[in-house]
């Protein structure tokens, strides 16, 4: 796998240790901060590479959101993570949430997320996930 992550091309990964590898590839090419849009299967690994984006900036741990909509965790960079599976944002959401965890520097994950949903005056980029196999993934970014 290449050093950077480059838009609009794929990546398999066959095992939970070259996801983590590709994650943190991913966390090394974007500069934050940034809106990371994770939209893929249900199942295909949204949840670890937001954990494994975390692990590589020291965060306390990235944890699934689900049934809070939002988490933060401290680290060198500070993860906002929302999940968004269970119910969408409403339009008030992200003013009341998330902007006030914006603390620098910070990059927020956003699982199941309306890409411009909300204008966070950074770069936006959506990470598409599928599953080939069952122990097969393929990852492909895009800038929005």
């Amino acid at each position: 796998m290449k050093t950077q992550i480059t838009f609009e091309t794929n990546y398999i990964c066959t095992s939970l240790d070259e996801s983590k590898i590709f994650s943190h590839k991913l966390a090394k090419t974007l500069t934050p901060p940034y809106v990371l849009y994770l939209n893929g299967d249900l199942g295909v690994g949204k949840t670890f590479v937001s954990h494994s984006i975390g692990n590589f900036f020291e965060s306390e741990s990235v944890k699934s959101s689900s049934f809070s909509r939002v988490s933060f965790s401290r680290g060198k960079v500070n993860i906002i993570h929302c999940d968004f599976y269970r119910t969408p944002a409403e339009d008030y959401f992200f003013e009341y949430e998330v902007e006030p965890l914006l603390i620098d520097p910070w990059i927020i994950l956003i699982e199941w997320g309306e890409i411009g949903s909300w204008n966070f005056g950074c770069p936006e980029y959506e990470l598409r996930a599928r599953h080939l196999s069952h122990t097969e993934r393929q990852f492909s970014l895009f800038k929005h």
